[in-house]
């Protein structure tokens, strides 16, 4: 909204702001007014990237609109907001809402109000919060019930954007040979196998480090391969702490875009499985979850795209996918006790699948 600043933490959205913004954006009618917002703590609260905050509000009209929301902003950390800059995080979710989520045929988080400054680099966004449905847990790891509707849904993702001639008009979307990231990430795999090397052998095993060791000296080729793939949008951090469920894991909800890429559909079936799937989970009921999913794509209306395409683009994404794992233990203090068992599980999950997929076989 032209005019309205864009707040930089949490105690600058006031009632007047907040009135504003959700009367710009049609959430609530054009004579109703926010009596009060309060701010609240919400999940961890500060991330890497960017601070997220409860808003719960009273309108001066009873029933005028949503009572709880959740403040999306960047870091005040200035090295943190640097990196998020340069990888395009903000502008990226931003753009998605703006331009991709209405046509987008799955169930997303809704976006009240989106606003961004680029060139300032100011970006801030008043998000639904999901109150009906459960976020995935990680940590425990996803069930059975829960990858099943999600490879669904990613199938419904993946087929709206399949080759779609609008892709290349989006400058702000990347590849995963994009050129910071072929500056950037074959340094955070080389630096993460030191790490590995020393303390991680006990969880993964020789034989999976070894195989780490033969990725980090061809990496940049790796990235290049995953990016010579790139057939559609992908969420990109597809992961189980950034989806909703119900009880029975028949109905879900997709959040935080920050990430989306321009990459093969196997990108995102791969990380949910290294980061959300247990091992037991994997060996039983893997590969029925990986052929009802290309099922699933083709009867999206994806045409052409045959299982020896997938399987192979699968398998480079999974050695692609263990520098997700590798750079949160070699490169974050993962925290409390639950980062530190997060960290564990996505190690354990994440250099599981290249091996039980033999995909040191198309290095």
């Amino acid at each position: 909204m032209a005019g309205l600043a864009r707040p930089t933490t949490p105690r600058q959205v006031t009632a007047s702001w907040l009135t504003q913004a959700l009367q710009s954006s049609g959430v609530i009618e054009p004579h109703i007014e926010v009596g009060s917002v309060r701010q609240e703590p919400l999940g961890g609260g500060t991330g890497v990237f960017g601070t997220l905050v409860r808003l719960v509000v009273d309108y001066t009209e009873p029933n005028s609109g949503p009572t709880s929301m959740v403040l999306k902003i960047p870091t005040t950390a200035p090295e943190n907001k640097a990196v998020g800059l340069a990888l395009g995080l903000y502008v990226r979710e931003g753009q998605f809402f703006r331009q991709m989520a209405g046509r987008t045929p799955v169930d997303l988080v809704d976006c009240y109000y989106n606003d961004m400054d680029v060139e300032a680099g100011e970006f801030v966004l008043v998000l639904e919060e999901i109150r009906d449905l459960q976020v995935g847990q990680q940590t425990t790891g996803a069930t059975v019930g829960q990858l099943e509707i999600a490879l669904r849904e990613l199938a419904k993702f993946h087929a709206a954007w399949w080759m779609h001639p609008d892709l290349d008009k989006m400058d702000w979307l990347p590849r995963n040979d994009s050129p910071a990231n072929l500056v950037v990430v074959p340094d955070i795999m080389r630096n993460a196998m030191g790490v590995i090397e020393k303390d991680w052998v006990g969880v993964i095993g020789r034989e999976a480090v070894d195989l780490g060791h033969e990725l980090a000296a061809q990496f940049d080729s790796i990235i290049k391969r995953t990016g010579e793939v790139a057939h559609t949008m992908c969420h990109g951090d597809a992961r189980l702490e950034n989806m909703f469920f119900n009880a029975d894991a028949t109905k879900m909800k997709f959040i935080d875009f920050q990430l989306v890429i321009k990459a093969t559909p196997a990108q995102d079936v791969a990380y949910l499985m290294g980061s959300s799937a247990d091992k037991a989970v994997w060996d039983e009921h893997g590969m029925r979850l990986l052929k009802m999913y290309h099922d699933a794509l083709g009867a999206a209306g994806v045409p052409g795209y045959d299982w020896d395409q997938f399987w192979y683009e699968f398998r480079l994404q999974a050695l692609w996918g263990v520098v997700a794992p590798g750079s949160m233990i070699a490169s974050f203090d993962v925290g409390n006790e639950n980062g530190k068992l997060l960290s564990r599980r996505w190690m354990e999950r994440g250099w599981h699948i290249p091996m039980a997929t033999k995909a040191r076989e198309i290095l």
